[in-house]
């Protein structure tokens, strides 16, 4: 009785420390989120002249910008496969291929992946390459569908799933600034439209709803500076929201570890 009333007890602190440090989290997002929507839609120069879009979810844009759909910017969209993996990470000759949350919250995190058979036939085609722009196609929570992320460093061999989009840009438009727009809240929006009115295929994004998507363009050049500035901005946001998510694993572990060692002593 002694051993359950304690186990209750820290489980109750560490679970109250987990949720504090997800709502500072929450509350990071939000800021990044209010640094990134205003730069994609307005631009850095304050006192820009503005024009009105006639889409509510979008608002006025600078008079010099473009709403253009996804269609117009892409030279192609392409789409992986769902073969056999394995739950552990690829490792020397092997290859792994994507799972659905590699690129959640906008991020590209290349440890999320399974291994792949050795026999397995690898199609040049769907490698990932540094520079990818990567879509998520499907995923268990609504919220993540959709998910933006660029390949900058690349460590492993992998291939697209079939949950995962691939976006090539034309040279029209700035693939950085892409990303940010395609994390914003205006896109956000058209996201949560197209998997609703995805009948029978929930979490779901459809390629016909993302080529018709619309977005906010400016010139390329100075959607390469807004880029730019976003990526200094946010930076330590980013950082700050890491070192949040690795203290919760840590209080995780450390859970873990308790009932573990009370559990073997007891």
């Amino acid at each position: 009785a002694a051993i359950v009333r304690f186990l209750a007890w820290a489980n109750g602190r560490l679970d109250r420390a987990i949720r504090a440090k997800r709502k500072v989290i929450a509350l990071l997002m939000e800021q990044k989120q209010a640094i990134i929507h205003r730069a994609v839609t307005k631009g850095l120069d304050t006192n820009v002249q503005l024009k009105p879009t006639g889409i509510s979810w979008l608002g006025d844009i600078p008079t010099h910008w473009e709403v253009r759909r996804l269609r117009t910017m892409v030279r192609s969209i392409d789409q992986g496969i769902s073969p056999l993996a394995v739950g552990f990470l690829a490792d020397g000759d092997s290859w792994g291929v994507l799972k659905s949350g590699c690129v959640n919250r906008g991020v590209f995190r290349e440890r999320e992946h399974k291994r792949l058979a050795t026999d397995f036939a690898i199609d040049p085609a769907i490698a990932v390459s540094v520079g990818d722009v990567l879509i998520s196609r499907a995923c268990g929570s609504p919220s993540l569908v959709g998910s933006v992320g660029r390949v900058k460093s690349l460590r492993y061999r992998l291939i697209l799933s079939d949950k995962t989009f691939r976006a090539s840009f034309t040279a029209s438009v700035n693939p950085d600034f892409m990303v940010y727009a395609m994390n914003c809240r205006y896109y956000r929006h058209q996201v949560e439209q197209a998997i609703s009115g995805a009948e029978g295929m929930a979490n779901n994004l459809p390629l016909s709803s993302l080529k018709d998507f619309r977005f906010a363009i400016p010139p390329v050049a100075e959607a390469r500076h807004i880029a730019r500035r976003i990526d200094v901005e946010t930076a330590a946001i980013e950082k700050s929201i890491e070192r949040l998510e690795g203290e919760i694993e840590l209080v995780r572990e450390f859970r873990t570890r308790l009932v573990a060692d009370i559990d073997r002593k007891s």
